[in-house]
């Protein structure tokens, strides 16, 4: 359509839709809800919401410049591949011991009651914005007028703070996996901080090049990923047992499995259970944000009305990607505990007096042997390294997002937000996403900097997302958008106030430091990293960028609104031209 900017002012174009469509039913069901934006060419714009949410990304004001090659299978298979159980496991299994077997219990509570609601509550967001930003972008719709701004940012930051640091733990635990190996392979061989580094280094540029490749590679990696997690689980599952058998190490029994306490810390027993027990599943089952984060690569398909939306994945396939992949890791992660302690032996303190960096390797040398550790172990480094990048690919389109709406300072925000046309995927912000947590990398010379990274990937998290769910089940309860996938006004309340309640509980348990009265080297600092990097970030907006964040940013033309969404697949469409004066004294 070729229609000037003066004339898309003035016009109105109605399209009659049959009343007895599924589109017609579903914007029904919706109740015609609008979205609102104005355009890069100053218009503001109101339309009425599309079933299609192939057309949804430029209803909301963006570009569809992503490539969509992900199905549902393919999201989860990126949000699976980052909660990497087997790697993920190991690199909490300390913690999740010093509580006792018992902790299995709280691996299965902690997902299926506090994880699951969460999911699904990310999932009615992501469903109803479906964008890279979706998360600060429901922030910014359900805030009142005068807050939308600060509120976005904040969960923009924090949401940032929180990817960037899942990228650094994943990768410094691949790293340490890596060194493991040669600690196995080799009983002399020292670990340093600069070795560390090193290693850490070297994998993350290999993950964020991997990250730059075509949408068709990306997808073959995340299905790649999802086999080999699978082959992973299955392979520890039948050789452990074997090996802890043919070694006549007593299996230990149900008492143990699920009544077995311990405490290696000077907190309570209880005191110490809840902190060790409830958040290991926190910390492995992270990152399960992926898969909104990848929503304008996702392919879809119009809502089958004629299907209860829980049977109809692919109208929704990052709300799906995100809930299957909860539910997955939650049960095989639930089920890979229970194979661990029960085939560690009788004596809890041999494992955890353990030499070996990750004590889940002394399990493994005590049952199989050097050969066979050396093998699951490598191999379980290439699932770490998976995991890393799955998480750098989704944390790079949320840095693309972030771009495209200047919450950085715009000669820094433009340049980056530019997806490669060869490839189309967003390489800048990849390679920017790569250099951040390269330099959060440099906490892993400070022993409590590097461990609180595990902290600030879940307190971000979590700090984020109750802003949106806070806000839609008060300011917004009766005003909220919702998309393909909302499970009703009742139930949707239910789950949303389970999720706020669940995060608020767990954003103090990941604060507490490992001790009762730590000094400065027990110290968890992960509330002065998160709140600190948050304090600067809102004094840099209070200073500086509230000239340039003005909540979500269009950057597509009237035109290409018109082009892209065309009249037949919308009731109605209507320009409000009531700063155009000022527009056209700007050009």
């Amino acid at each position: 359509m070729t229609t000037s900017n003066e004339s898309i002012s003035e016009q109105k174009i109605n399209h009659e839709v049959n009343v007895n469509t599924p589109e017609k039913q579903l914007s029904q069901q919706l109740s015609h809800q609008l979205s609102s934006f104005r355009s890069a060419d100053g218009h503001k714009i109101n339309v009425v919401r599309s079933p299609n949410k192939q057309l949804a990304l430029e209803e909301l004001g963006y570009k569809q410049e992503l490539e969509r090659k992900y199905t549902y299978i393919d999201l989860f298979g990126i949000a699976f591949s980052i909660m990497g159980l087997l790697p993920s496991i190991s690199a909490v299994f300390y913690q999740s011991t010093s509580a006792g077997a018992s902790s299995s219990w709280g691996w299965l509570f902690t997902s299926l009651f506090g994880i699951l609601p969460v999911g699904i509550a990310l999932a009615e967001l992501g469903s109803a914005f479906p964008t890279a930003s979706a998360v600060y972008l429901s922030a910014w719709n359900f805030a009142p007028e005068k807050y939308k701004d600060i509120a976005a940012y904040s969960v923009c930051i924090l949401d940032s703070i929180s990817l960037s640091s899942g990228v650094c733990s994943i990768f410094f635990s691949c790293a340490g996996q890596v060194l493991s190996c040669a600690q196995v392979s080799n009983p002399d061989f020292v670990v340093t901080d600069g070795k560390k580094y090193g290693v850490y280094c070297a994998v993350i540029i290999l993950g964020a090049a991997i990250g730059t490749l075509s949408g068709n590679i990306s997808t073959r990696v995340q299905q790649t990923s999802i086999f080999f997690n699978c082959f992973l689980l299955i392979l520890v599952f039948i050789a452990l047992p074997i090996g802890t058998k043919n070694k006549n190490i007593p299996f230990n029994n149900g008492k143990f499995l699920f009544g077995n306490v311990e405490n290696y810390s000077n907190w309570s027993i209880g005191g110490n259970w809840v902190l060790n027990a409830l958040a290991p599943a926190a910390w492995t089952i992270c990152g399960f944000d992926s898969p909104i984060h990848m929503a304008e690569e996702a392919i879809y398909k119009p809502r089958d009305l004629s299907k209860h939306v829980l049977l109809d994945p692919q109208a929704s396939p990052a709300a799906f990607g995100v809930i299957l992949s909860i539910i997955g890791c939650g049960i095989l992660g639930w089920c890979m505990l229970l194979c661990l302690y029960a085939c560690m032996g009788p004596s809890v303190d041999n494992i955890m007096n353990s030499s070996y960096s990750s004590i889940v390797t002394q399990i493994f040398m005590n049952s199989l042997g050097k050969q066979w550790t050396l093998a699951i172990m490598s191999l379980i480094a290439i699932g770490c390294f998976f995991m890393g990048v799955s998480l750098i690919l989704a944390t790079s389109r949320n840095f693309y997002a972030i771009c495209r709406d200047r919450v950085i300072p715009p000669f820094f925000a433009d340049w980056l937000a530019v997806v490669n046309p060869r490839t189309k995927t967003p390489v800048r912000a990849m390679y920017g996403t790569c250099v951040v947590s390269l330099l959060l990398g440099l906490l892993i010379f400070q022993e409590q900097g590097s461990a609180s990274l595990f902290s600030i990937a879940v307190a971000g998290f979590y700090m984020a997302l109750i802003i949106p769910m806070g806000l839609k089940i008060t300011y917004a309860r009766n005003t909220h958008e919702t998309g393909p996938f909302y499970l009703g006004k009742t139930l949707s309340y239910i789950i949303n106030l389970i999720a706020f309640g669940y995060q608020c509980f767990m954003i103090i348990v990941v604060l507490f430091p490992s001790v009762n009265k730590p000094n400065k080297q027990e110290m968890n600092y992960c509330v002065v990293l998160t709140f600190g990097l948050l304090f600067l970030a809102l004094v840099n907006y209070a200073v500086y960028q509230h000239k340039y964040f003005k909540g979500p940013r269009s950057n597509i033309t009237d035109n290409e609104f018109l082009e892209a969404v065309g009249e037949k697949h919308i009731d109605d469409i209507f320009f409000d031209d009531e700063d155009s004066s000022d527009n056209k004294a700007s050009k």
